[in-house]
């Protein structure tokens, strides 16, 4: 308003001062083109700006729903308040497959398994709603995979000969998996013995000619010659594979199952 209010006296001036035959209608006509035209233009660029905003927000949504749908798992962690961290009786933390993806970086296929399979292996443990207690477990694993590396955020075990409960609980045992495709994962109480086995098949989500195909265009994506199409269609059948193991999981992918006490 203010630029063209100064060009309007500007043109004044000059048709008083210095005497021109301009026809101050056309000028005037000239000036409404010219704002009307640079006020459509703004608005179409903020339109197509919004919308371009609309469509990414919609997507993190629907992502982030189908996230959602695959729960949360509560453990109680002692050290929280015994360190002033956290109030005594406010000691239950809730982690959601979003948490993991930021320890991780990423949420795939092995990502998503490795939290359902930790959150049901926990359930089993601590059956009827008891919370399961960071220092109170031990892992066994037959690979260090994404569902090994997740039961390790979760329940909090650690490698190592040091003294104090939450060292020396995770222990990688190859012998576990009888094939390559399967990660198994035994979870441990310390207090009373019970433990539950977990398996994550891979091959029960892809078959092998995807398997393969999957293989060689995340190494064109690695090696930075992959095209644009190329990355999005990965980035696409992950999220998809992502979102059938959380919405209508293959079966046999993950299996559950208790063991004998041994303590």
């Amino acid at each position: 308003m203010t630029d063209a209010l100064e060009i309007h006296i500007f043109v004044e001036f000059t048709y008083k001062h210095k005497h021109m035959k301009i026809n101050y209608a056309i000028i005037s006509a000239m000036l409404f083109f010219f704002f009307t035209t640079a006020c459509e233009s703004g608005e179409k660029k903020q339109n197509k700006t919004e919308s371009k905003e609309i469509t990414t927000q919609e997507k993190t949504a629907q992502k982030n729903t189908v996230y959602t749908q695959a729960g949360l798992i509560k453990i109680r962690d002692p050290k929280a308040a015994m360190v002033g961290y956290r109030k005594p009786g406010e000691d239950v933390f809730e982690i959601s497959l979003d948490d993991v993806g930021k320890y991780m970086g990423h949420v795939c296929a092995g990502v998503s398994s490795g939290f359902l399979l930790t959150k049901e292996a926990l359930a089993a443990l601590y059956p009827n709603g008891e919370l399961p207690v960071r220092g109170q477990i031990s892992v066994s694993v037959s690979a260090l995979t994404d569902p090994a590396e997740i039961a390790a955020y979760v329940t909090g075990v650690r490698t190592g000969n040091e003294k104090g409960a939450e060292f020396n609980t995770l222990k990688v045992d190859p012998s576990m998996s009888d094939k390559p495709s399967k990660t198994v994962l035994v979870f441990k109480r310390l207090d009373n013995g019970q433990s539950v086995k977990a398996v994550f098949d891979k091959s029960k989500l892809f078959s092998p000619e995807k398997m393969k195909k999957m293989k060689k265009l995340k190494a064109k994506i690695k090696s930075k010659t992959a095209s644009a199409e190329e990355r999005n269609k990965f980035a696409q059948k992950v999220q998809n594979a992502v979102k059938r193991i959380i919405t209508e999981r293959p079966e046999g992918l993950i299996e559950i199952t208790k063991q004998e006490a041994n303590n």
